[in-house]
């Protein structure tokens, strides 16, 4: 087998393991986290609640931190940050603008661009 058939081989071979990584990612991102839950074999336990005064104890609550996980929701964080100022005096000098003549020609051709015609 030459290095050409056996890199596309390889190719092919990383292109399903990737795809398949990505269809489990995208699997567990879309199914919910409860549905998820039924399978782990156990229960959240739930707090009874007791209509007489002063304190009671049930049994240790058990909540799975499974169903915990997920994207946080987005909270802008915002800082102001006021930058020092120095004040920065620029001086220009003005260019030396050349001087300027004006100069008619009457011996031109009609066309353009103008070109001087040699009589």
């Amino acid at each position: 087998m030459d290095f050409a058939t056996f890199a596309l081989v390889y190719k092919r071979y990383l292109h399903k393991i990737l795809a398949i990584l990505l269809l489990g990612v995208f699997t567990l991102n879309t199914i919910p986290r409860e549905f998820i839950h039924e399978f782990t074999g156990h229960h959240d336990t739930v707090d009874a609640v007791h209509q007489h005064d002063g304190l009671s104890i049930s049994e240790q609550h058990r909540h799975c931190d499974f169903l915990q996980i997920g994207i946080e929701p987005y909270e802008p964080f915002v800082t102001y940050y006021i930058a020092p100022v120095w004040q920065v005096n620029w001086i220009f000098f003005p260019l030396p603008i050349p001087e300027t003549t004006h100069a008619t020609y009457y011996n031109l051709t009609p066309r353009a661009p103008p070109a001087v015609a040699m009589l």
